[in-house]
């Protein structure tokens, strides 16, 4: 029953009794991979036809522009499913490039094995509410790239966090590197700007975790 709990935790059996659950994950085809830091689960261009969870560390999904400049466009931690929408895609050709963020397990749940088993409508209606979810977390980050300032960005990247955390303290799985990408700033500047932002008493961090004041 390895990987059977970060099943459940990732919803995929969110619409099953708890008396189904080891029947379901038997017939699901669990496979899992390692990953080290920086090592790619899939590059842009790679097929995926898998339900991937990650069962322990992170994953970036990153798009890397003509000029070689990388753009985080979001990361996945422990028990989030990521690649979904490439996965039930016509073509199942992933957009950009997924790469662990840190030493990483990820387990992934045959697609084909989940549409032969007699879960299959409860199974694909809770990837239905994910696909919602994600779509919902796109928002927040064109919500947070339509701010013109790096001060708004910032401040509206952490509130969608604390919102979604329902606490004023929260922990990002990026370096500074990689919030820069992700908020689509210059590293110095937005180092600069945080510490400002420190100084002023508006917010309070150390290392990945930040506190909006």
């Amino acid at each position: 029953m390895k990987y059977l709990e970060s099943v459940i935790n990732s919803g995929l059996f969110n619409n099953l009794k708890k008396s189904q659950y080891i029947d379901a994950f038997e017939q699901l085809k669990i496979t899992s991979k390692h990953f080290g830091k920086g090592e790619p689960v899939f590059y842009e261009g790679n097929i995926i036809d898998r339900i991937c969870i990650v069962e322990r560390g992170s994953i970036c999904g990153e798009k890397t522009s003509h000029d070689g400049e990388v753009h985080i466009l979001d990361v996945y931690e422990e028990n989030s499913i990521f690649a979904l929408e490439i996965a039930l895609s016509k073509s199942k050709k992933s957009a950009i490039d997924f790469i662990s963020n840190e030493d990483s397990v990820v387990v992934f749940v045959s697609l084909n094995a989940i549409i032969g088993s007699p879960y299959a409508e409860q199974i694909q209606s809770t990837l239905i509410h994910q696909l919602s979810d994600n779509n919902i977390r796109m928002a927040h980050k064109i919500e947070i790239l339509a701010e013109r300032g790096l001060r708004d960005r910032i401040i509206t990247y952490l509130d969608v966090l604390c919102r979604k955390a329902g606490t004023n303290a929260v922990s990002i799985r990026m370096n500074r590197e990689q919030l820069a990408q992700y908020l689509c700033v210059n590293r110095s500047a937005l180092s600069n700007e945080l510490n400002k932002m420190k100084r002023e008493g508006i917010i309070d961090f150390q290392k990945d975790k930040f506190t909006i004041l």
